[in-house]
């Protein structure tokens, strides 16, 4: 077997990606480097399908880079504090990921149920490890469009940087289903820029033009100047 030590750094990283994920994940890797400077490119080629792109990002890799950021778990515990100020009695994480935002809420809300639903088997993998020893934290595989809970199943139901990675027509479906299970308030951080894989949306407008009451929308106040202009939290109340 070639020890991937011994090789030069790229083919290194070939080698070593080729082994986690098989050479679809090995594709995946070189796109995202490859199109870098041609971001209509890669959103068309690289995230015509979000599922099969979270799938593929999902893991390992991922979590290192998003634990990574400092300001990434400073946004995290500031979102969790501002949720736990509603004293929710349940609470739906929708697109969930490796389960970062339901651990910093956990800490917070002991003894209330959390649920996380994500579309990517790789991202709830992880999150399975990652939240393990977590009694009240429930898991489950589906999609944000077609929420398999009943009408107002949860107090508070979230979306952490969802929406945003979803086009117009996806991420109206997810918006109405989110008020659809949810009682009393659905809450959003979701940054307004674009990029390949972002379409940036102005939530707290969509609410208003809906004639929902919002509680409270403003920008997070934790980052760097860049990451406070573009992001947006706000919650609606029902």
């Amino acid at each position: 077997m070639t020890r991937i030590d011994s090789l030069p750094p790229l083919p290194a990283r070939a080698v070593a990606a080729w082994r986690r994920g098989g050479p679809r994940y090995v594709w995946h890797k070189a796109l995202r480097r490859c199109l870098g400077r041609w971001p209509s490119w890669k959103r068309r080629i690289l995230y015509r399908n979000p599922r099969v792109y979270w799938t593929l990002r999902g893991g390992d890799d991922y979590f290192r880079e998003q634990e990574g950021q400092p300001s990434r778990s400073d946004r995290a515990r500031w979102l969790a504090e501002r949720i736990a100020r509603y004293a929710p009695a349940s609470v739906l994480e929708i697109g969930c990921g490796y389960g970062k935002q339901l651990r910093e809420l956990d800490a917070r809300l002991p003894g209330v149920p959390l649920f996380g639903l994500d579309f990517s088997p790789t991202q709830l993998a992880f999150a399975r490890r990652h939240l393990d020893g977590l009694g009240g934290v429930s898991l489950c595989l589906g999609d944000g469009q077609r929420l398999p809970f009943p009408d107002s199943s949860f107090d508070l139901v979230l979306t952490s940087a969802v929406i945003l990675h979803n086009a117009p027509e996806v991420a109206e479906r997810i918006r109405l289903e989110a008020i659809r299970v949810a009682r009393r308030w659905v809450a959003h951080n979701e940054d307004t820029d674009e990029s390949y894989n972002r379409f940036g949306y102005d939530t707290a407008a969509w609410y208003r033009g809906a004639g929902i009451r919002l509680a409270e929308c403003g920008p997070i106040p934790v980052g760097s100047a860049d990451e406070i202009a573009r992001s947006q939290f706000c919650v609606a109340a029902l």
